[in-house]
């Protein structure tokens, strides 16, 4: 007479796997760890609560997870209580509060929380702050490996925040930025290399960038790209569409592009980096149109 088993033993690895493969068992698992003062499982349960992941979602209860983690002092947990005072989940908006959290976080070496509250400061949103202090802020970011931060860097050199436009120093930045993942670093690769004439340069970033670029931003490029003359670019465009049809509905409607000033002196957010890139591009794309040869870098 066979009996069936009362304990199962599992190894190290086996836990493991099924942590990954079961993200209802990771929640349950994480809210023990949570619940008993592990700061890290706090922080892991708040995430999990805010997209939904393995529980359902809940903005309200991820809050007050993410605050609870911050009252030991994780930067990780001050940056994100930050992020949901500014975006309002689970939670009044405040960017005021937002940029107080930022600011705890940065100066206890966040990268993201610098570029964060540099963010604010660039809207005059909850943040006021001077060229050299945003500029500050972005550099400290960078320092610490941050592809978005050294984008901006990019956009400040190109856009002349200090004078003149640095358009050779503004192309390293991006060039620094698209090697580590960023879309936008990856576009404004793309949109320089055409502007030299480099096509084959360009297609490169500019799949690159639609490979992990958000859904918006794929559609947006891919509509302007589709009809192009060159049929490497409406490749691209087909590509970009493709990915961006392949998102959710709301994923598209919700992810938008963030909107930055020209320079801190703006009063006024002007049009998103993707319209200034556009507009680059449509100039490039003049300039091959005159040349019949465009040249190879």
């Amino acid at each position: 007479m066979s009996r069936e088993p009362i304990f199962t033993w599992e190894t190290a690895s086996q836990y493991e796997a099924r942590l990954a493969a079961d993200p209802g068992f990771l929640a349950e698992r994480m809210q023990q760890a949570a619940i008993a003062g592990d700061v890290k499982a706090q922080l892991g349960l708040a995430h999990m609560l805010l997209e939904g992941h393995g529980a359902e979602r809940d903005p309200a209860a991820a809050f007050r997870w993410f605050q609870l983690a911050a009252r030991s002092g994780h930067p990780d947990a001050i940056n994100m209580v930050g992020r949901c005072h500014e975006l309002g989940w689970g939670t009044v908006l405040n960017t005021r509060m937002a940029a107080q959290c930022y600011r705890a976080a940065g100066e206890m070496g966040h990268a993201w929380a610098n570029v964060n509250l540099a963010m604010l400061m660039l809207a005059r949103d909850g943040a006021e702050g001077e060229t050299n202090e945003i500029l500050a802020l972005l550099v400290r970011s960078a320092r610490r490996g941050n592809a978005k931060a050294m984008n901006f860097i990019g956009q400040a050199c190109e856009d002349g925040w200090r004078g003149q436009p640095r358009i050779a120093a503004a192309r390293r930045w991006y060039v620094r930025a698209a090697a580590r993942g960023c879309f936008r670093g990856a576009f404004n690769v793309a949109r320089h290399l055409m502007a030299n004439g480099d096509l084959d340069g360009a297609v490169h970033w500019l799949r690159r960038s639609v490979e992990s670029a958000p859904p918006n931003f794929c559609a947006e490029l891919g509509a302007y790209l589709q009809r192009h003359p060159e049929k490497r670019l409406r490749s691209i465009a087909a590509l970009a569409l493709e990915r961006a049809s392949s998102a959710p509905p709301q994923l598209i409607s919700e992810v938008r592009a963030p909107e930055v000033p020209a320079s801190p002196a703006s009063p006024k957010a002007p049009p998103s980096v993707l319209a200034r890139g556009r507009r680059s591009m449509e100039q490039a794309f003049r300039s091959l149109a005159a040349s019949r040869k465009p040249r190879r870098t």
